[in-house]
């Protein structure tokens, strides 16, 4: 099998007349360390300062029909490396001594010396998502009409629509969702013509509007989203929604509703390296998130409604689109490192999804 490096996800075999003639080894980096001799006492004591980065060299040669330019252009490149002698691995590079590319004319050969750090990846890991599974409100095909006023709905949607003769109420039957102690909420996206006249509640146990989700209504507009949150102390039972139309309101009014758990959860991520990882997690939702990695709380994140928010550990940062954000999050980003095996991350508050990148380490 020929030898092959992959730069930047090109590979060397598509450089016309170009040969790798050799592979550097596989080696463990070396340890920093700083040793302190103290008086009468035997031996020193050694503080290790971390891994260093080194260079990795391997020659390379031509064949006939060979083109100059385009493997200077390769070669004149930082980024990843993966050598065919470890595949499934991927190196950060940086060429930064001097390729003699006269002698590879003359002699057909010559050494590239990569500056490469001190761990791997995997070049075959992908990133993880956690998408929190939070939609608790679902509902069967249904259609009725009061009044002059249709209810439909449909694939998720509930459509509204007409001209009412009189106030009108609808109780729309839900699958029903039994909600333990906690916090939710519950929110409705609407579309189509305004209709300020038409409200709904989430109610429970029969038809009744005096027992609801909160104990509020949510007064529905046109491309708003409003919401109703609220902290249960018991569990409790919800079989439909109600919606009050005034009289002599016209629409045509499309929602879409959720009903997401605020409280808390984990998921595990195996880091399926041999030493301890770094990773880089973004984290979607709003409000204040505490995360916790193996039981130790790490962050407090105000994410207020920001959306979004990465924190790369690596780095030391907390940035969204390449703009800062570090004031956002309270806590030790050194603490967050993932152990070799399983980890286990955790949270309360009002998360979304996690997206979970360079979770696995090697020397």
């Amino acid at each position: 099998m020929l030898n092959e490096i992959i730069l930047n996800g090109k590979s060397s075999s598509e450089l016309q007349g170009l040969i790798i003639q050799s592979l550097p080894p596989v080696v463990k980096p070396q340890i920093r360390t700083q040793i302190e001799e103290i008086d009468g006492r035997d031996g020193d004591i050694v503080t290790k300062l971390g891994f260093s980065a080194y260079d990795k060299s391997f020659d390379i040669g031509l064949s006939y029909d060979f083109d100059i330019d385009d493997i200077i252009a390769f070669f004149n490149s930082e980024g990843t490396v993966t050598f065919s002698n470890e595949p499934d691995k991927y190196y950060n590079y940086q060429i930064l001594n001097q390729i003699d590319f006269e002698r590879l004319i003359r002699f057909r050969t010559a050494t590239v010396t990569m500056h490469v750090q001190p761990f791997k990846y995997s070049s075959i890991e992908t990133m993880k998502t956690y998408t929190v599974n939070n939609q608790l409100l679902s509902f069967n095909d249904y259609t009725r009409t009061i009044n002059g006023i249709t209810l439909t709905a449909s694939n998720g949607s509930i459509n509204i629509s007409g001209t009412g003769t009189a106030a009108t109420e609808f109780y729309l039957p839900i699958n029903t969702v039994v909600l333990n102690p906690g916090s939710y909420t519950l929110s409705a996206l609407g579309s189509g013509t305004s209709v300020s006249a038409c409200s709904l509640r989430l109610v429970y146990d029969s038809p009744s509007n005096a027992n609801s989700f909160g104990g509020k209504y949510v007064t529905l507009q046109n491309n708003t989203t409003l919401t109703i949150s609220t902290t249960l102390n018991e569990i409790k039972t919800y079989n439909y929604l109600y919606f009050y139309i005034a009289a002599n309101t016209a629409m045509n009014f499309t929602l879409n509703l959720s009903l997401r758990d605020d409280g808390e959860g984990s998921f595990t991520i195996r880091n399926n390296g041999n030493y301890l990882s770094k990773p880089i997690m973004t984290i979607y939702g709003s409000g204040t998130i505490n995360l916790s990695l193996n039981d130790v709380q790490i962050f407090v994140i105000q994410l207020g409604d920001e959306e979004y928010i990465t924190i790369d550990s690596g780095q030391l940062e907390a940035y969204k689109d390449g703009t800062l954000k570090n004031r956002l999050v309270t806590g030790d980003y050194e603490n967050f490192v993932l152990n070799v095996g399983k980890n286990e991350i955790s949270w309360t508050g009002d998360v979304e999804e996690f997206e979970v990148e360079n979770y696995s380490r090697w020397i």
